[in-house]
């Protein structure tokens, strides 16, 4: 079954977090560049390589505007990436735009590499972005693959006068036209001052305008071209529950189901550790109330357990197999 899938996210050099000991200070392009690809690269600016062990990788590829014209450093991993952090000067700079976005299992795989390549090459190389992206297949909780694609989009403009290659400024656009970005404003402070269904729905008209909205629509729609187009009747839909008229909660992804479930075991045991140490503190907590009150009645009580004990250790010796004694078969 075909789900929809798509999510952006800006990742800035700042890990947003205390470093863990012996861990990173900061976020790195050319890390995120190398685990999505698989490949092994460098770092020039901390001086570290990175290599990642990824088998579900099964490809990538760099797309840039104007491909005829583009330098050859475009198409080389290592020093796109490594010139993406030499363009940004900050030590909380945003170094890159990554687009998540899930595949339909009723592609082949040669439709869903034409499908991502055709999508990235309209929504964002066409409006100038160099894309790193790379098509991920591993297991999902069911058995079967589950294709999704990573794509690393840059933030500034290509430009040949400078020395990283890149343009001096961002692109403020490919976060958010200014135009739009002030009409979503002020349709919102609308709606919010006067509850109006009317004014929702203008909301929701300029909503749609939004970069992250267009490239969510066109990502569905250029899927259930694709499906159309292989023979599938499965569809995806980019909008809300509530919007397609489903009543139902939301599903669990395939990958996060897969984590949870490597991880309920772990949870699981520390929990029954967690709760067994509660309930020895509570019994501690228990036996210094009751000491402090009657001395007497708690050796008596401390007594009372260990003959208890002693019994039942006695007649385990006895007679370890009571079943078998009683003509018992297992």
């Amino acid at each position: 079954m075909a789900i929809y899938h798509l999510r952006l996210k800006v990742i800035s050099r700042a890990l947003g977090r205390a470093p863990r000991p012996g861990g990173a200070t900061r976020r790195s392009a050319v890390a995120a560049a190398a685990y999505r690809s698989g490949e092994r690269l460098f770092d020039a600016a901390q001086g570290i390589w990175f290599s990642y062990d990824k088998p579900d990788v099964v490809h990538n590829e760099i797309m840039a505007p104007v491909e005829r014209e583009a330098a050859p450093w475009v198409y080389d991993r290592q020093d796109l990436w490594n010139r993406v952090e030499a363009a940004e000067k900050r030590v909380d700079a945003q170094l890159y735009r990554e687009v998540e976005i899930t595949l339909p299992r009723e592609l082949s795989r040669a439709d869903q590499l034409q499908l991502v390549r055709q999508f990235v090459r309209t929504q964002f190389v066409a409006k100038g972005m160099v894309a790193d992206w790379a098509l991920h297949a591993p297991p999902a909780a069911d058995g079967l693959e589950q294709p999704h694609a990573h794509v690393l989009l840059t933030l500034r403009r290509l430009d040949p006068n400078t020395q990283s290659g890149f343009s001096r400024t961002k692109e403020r656009d490919w976060n958010e036209p200014p135009d739009i970005a002030r009409a979503v404003a002020e349709a919102r402070k609308r709606f919010n001052n006067t509850g109006l269904a009317e004014d929702h729905e203008a909301l929701e008209r300029m909503e749609a305008l939004r970069n992250v909205n267009v490239w969510r629509a066109a990502w569905a729609r250029d899927a259930n071209d694709a499906l159309a187009e292989a023979g599938s009747t499965a569809r995806i839909d980019h909008r809300t529950l509530e919007k397609q008229g489903i009543f139902r909660l939301p599903q669990i992804s395939l990958g996060i189901a897969a984590h949870i479930e490597k991880a309920y075991d772990y949870i699981k045991d520390r929990v029954t550790q967690w709760v067994a140490i509660k309930k020895r503190a509570s019994l501690y907590e228990d036996v210094e109330h009751i000491k402090r009150r009657d001395p007497v009645a708690l050796v008596t009580l401390l007594t009372r357990l260990n003959d208890i004990a002693e019994d039942f250790a006695a007649s385990f010796r006895r007679n370890p197999h009571p079943d078998k004694d009683h003509g018992h078969e297992h």
